[in-house]
């Protein structure tokens, strides 16, 4: 057990330490920095310009579902993943996210009133492996309310794109 003493001597100990290692790292300046020339940073941004542009990421929308809430949903989905830069909508057997959505009319007498969604985003490698699960979400929407609900569902996508990027390298 240690003394009171002991303890005191290696908190100052670890304190010297850390202060010896903060001084003897090098130390930027004006003198030791050097500054890059206009022609190097024009020449720079030209490569930058020329450099392939990032792979935008797979995608394929699912719906299951006959209610006419739920298609308009999956048609918004499929039109802002088709327009954007971000994502490319494919079916090949391919690596990508797959964005499973279900739908079903929240009154049976009024189908054109509401739609009970559920989507469900899995990564999926190719068909002859089993798919990841990577996110879910459950909720109730309305005709007006579908354009947010694909514009959420599209950040999201993005989100999750990034989130997990390093599976499709």
């Amino acid at each position: 057990m240690f003394t009171t003493r002991a303890r005191l001597l290696s908190v100052v100990l670890s304190c010297l330490l850390l202060a010896a290692l903060a001084f003897a790292s090098p130390v930027l300046t004006a003198e030791t920095t050097t500054k890059v020339p206009p022609a190097a940073e024009a020449k720079s941004v030209t490569a930058d310009a020329t450099q392939p542009k990032t792979p935008s990421t797979p995608v394929f929308v699912e719906l299951e579902g006959t209610d006419t809430i739920g298609a308009k949903l999956s048609m918004q989905l499929q039109e802002m993943f088709n327009s954007g830069t971000l994502f490319t909508l494919t079916a090949k057997d391919e690596p990508k996210i797959r964005i499973l959505i279900s739908t079903k009319p929240e009154f049976t007498s009024r189908p054109g009133v509401g739609s009970a969604y559920s989507v469900i985003w899995l990564y999926h490698e190719r068909s002859t492996a089993f798919t990841s699960y990577l996110a879910s979400e459950v909720g109730v929407v309305s005709l007006d309310e579908v354009p947010a609900l694909a514009m959420r569902i599209a950040e999201r996508t993005t989100g999750l794109a990034a989130k997990y990027s390093y599976i499709f390298k």
